[in-house]
């Protein structure tokens, strides 16, 4: 279903830009009890052309766990987002605020496979812009996400420091007052390598196409992406 929405979303297409990016994340668990832990990530997005910022994302979510293989999670995100071409002569940087709220499902399939269902809902508060200069007040919309993840344990059961293969496949869609063309807001397809140093911190490299399609509807953005990661989990 994915697939079929993406192609027939890129068979519309009128204008699109094409972007190479790359993603340093840090993403930490901290475990607070057996039902309750706080995760936190901070990703800077950046364009490999001039190494200019595109993007600073700062993500707080408590989760908490309804059943071993189940959990909701409630949460913020702040975000500041530069123009989105790395040669644009603008220096506008615009904040949003954002509450979330998702639900995450793992499904064990055998020792070495899991898939992962993620439900997210974001409501959006980007602060208003004339495109120069920041104005008065924000502009509010949904975004509904959804995403199917496959994680293949590619080392023995017995290993210290196992390796994971994750692919995943992430829709999401806008809806809202402002929202008129672009109710798809883009796809995003994954393909990573998990590699953990202890049983509490792991890196993870990957590469990420990114589909989304712009507020006027016709015109798009494809962008390739590098993401580094640094997992960390804490036990408090």
């Amino acid at each position: 279903m994915f697939w079929l929405l993406y192609v027939g979303a890129k068979a519309q297409s009128k204008q699109v830009s094409h972007q190479s990016l790359f993603w340093l994340r840090y993403y930490n668990q901290l475990s607070i009890n057996k039902t309750l832990t706080w995760h936190n990530e901070l990703e800077d997005r950046r364009f490999f052309e001039h190494n200019i910022q595109h993007h600073l994302i700062v993500h707080s979510r408590m989760h908490y766990k309804l059943s071993p293989n189940t959990d909701v999670a409630v949460g913020l995100t702040y975000s500041r987002q530069s123009p989105q071409s790395p040669a644009s002569p603008l220096s506008l940087v615009v904040p949003e605020i954002r509450p979330v709220q998702e639900i995450n499902h793992r499904n064990p399939l055998n020792k070495r496979l899991t898939l992962q269902h993620r439900f997210r809902i974001d409501e959006r508060f980007i602060h208003r812009n004339s495109g120069n200069k920041l104005l008065a007040g924000h502009d509010f919309n949904f975004r509904f996400r959804y995403r199917l993840q496959a994680t293949y344990k590619l080392s023995p059961e017995t290993s210290k420091n196992p390796t994971a293969l994750k692919l995943s496949d992430e829709l999401m869609v806008n809806a809202g007052k402002k929202i008129l063309y672009n109710q798809f807001d883009q796809n995003r397809l994954y393909v990573g390598i998990e590699q953990s140093l202890t049983n509490k911190l792991a890196l993870e490299l990957g590469y990420l196409h990114w589909y989304q399609q712009r507020a006027s509807g016709y015109q798009f953005f494809e962008r390739d992406i590098i993401r580094f990661t640094v997992n960390h989990k804490i036990n408090l």
